[in-house]
């Protein structure tokens, strides 16, 4: 098995990658695959801008990994 391959699958937000993520991120401590990682960081940002929890016409194009990776980090004193 790949180094690829192997670290695929420290990224829990889909069953199998195609193709194979050949970097990772990591946010707060979770490995992300980089699609993942831009979609957490566009979420946070989208939480910031709107200084609460985005409208539902907005979340349904994130998954809902992304949100709960956000949410679980996100400061939510606003």
């Amino acid at each position: 098995m790949s180094i690829y391959q192997e670290n695929a699958k420290q990224c829990r937000c889909c069953g199998k990658h195609v193709p194979l993520p050949t970097v990772l991120r990591e946010y707060n401590g979770t490995t992300l695959c980089p699609t993942t990682f831009s979609n957490v960081m566009e979420y946070k940002r989208l939480w910031s801008t709107i200084g609460s929890r985005p409208p539902g016409n907005i979340r349904k194009h994130f998954s809902d990994y992304v949100q709960q990776l956000v949410e679980e980090t996100i400061d939510k004193k606003y």
